[in-house]
């Protein structure tokens, strides 16, 4: 099955392609879209804020960026506790992914351009085992895959029930949520994530409500060497500084 071998193909992706690279963020925060650059290390990766609603930092606010980088830098357990949140963060993914295959059902869609599209609606013999499966069993959507390279170019998903944790006790998310992730080949055999859009309400432990809103896209992506330092990436990051000045 086509499904499984791109699933498959993306897992091993995972495991095996380590590249480091720096690349562009732009998301939406506060009601402000901001616009950073980010470096990627073996110790962690930094980012720097380039622009707040098109415009460029102002002085003070560049120097201050200096100042939280320099420290950063000096005093790095900030970055070792991204690294592991990021590690962990990978992991649960791959671990979505291998349940994704058991917890849907996939139907042909059609073509959308040179992409194939799948149909996934749940799969009602599944017994749920942990909050993920949970929202599986209250979710469909569509994925459109490369068939070609078995690659996931996108997932598109939609709650479409309440789903409620431990009867409702530990926090519920609302029917309508929906995510859309995409992917792109950004250099030859690099697949990496270009867009990611979450809507999702609800209520956690009781009474604190959830109101999840990301919205990111990814750009700009080039690869760097392996052994890239903590400070060669700082000046990598000026470097993206300097060219935005210069270009105005």
């Amino acid at each position: 099955m086509l499904v499984r071998d791109v699933l498959l193909n993306e897992l091993e992706a995972e495991l095996h392609q380590q590249a480091l690279w720096t690349y562009r963020l732009r998301k939406t925060e506060d009601g402000q879209e901001k616009l950073f650059v980010v470096c990627q290390t073996r110790d962690g990766e930094i980012d720097r804020l380039l622009a707040v609603n098109g415009q460029p930092l102002s002085r003070e606010a560049a120097q201050a960026e200096d100042q939280r980088i320099q420290k950063l830098i000096a005093h790095p357990h900030q970055l070792h506790q991204r690294q592991k949140k990021k590690h962990d963060d990978a992991e649960q993914a791959r671990n979505l992914l291998k349940a994704f295959l058991e917890a849907f059902r996939f139907q042909y869609d059609g073509m959308q351009e040179n992409l194939l599209a799948v149909r996934f609606t749940p799969n009602p013999k599944l017994r749920p085992s942990g909050r993920a499966q949970q929202v599986f069993g209250h979710m469909e959507g569509t994925l459109l895959l490369d068939s070609e390279q078995r690659r996931l170019a996108e997932i598109e998903g939609k709650l479409t029930s309440e789903v409620k944790f431990d009867g409702g006790l530990l926090g519920h998310l609302d029917k309508g949520g929906t995510f859309t992730v995409r992917l792109q080949e950004v250099a030859a055999g690099y697949w990496e994530v270009t867009s990611m859009r979450v809507q999702m309400i609800g209520k956690v432990l009781f009474f604190k409500t959830l109101h999840v809103q990301q919205d990111e896209t990814y750009s700009d992506f080039r690869l760097i060497p392996d052994n890239t330092s903590l400070q060669r990436a700082t000046e990598l990051l000026n470097d993206s500084v300097r060219l935005i000045a210069s270009s105005k």
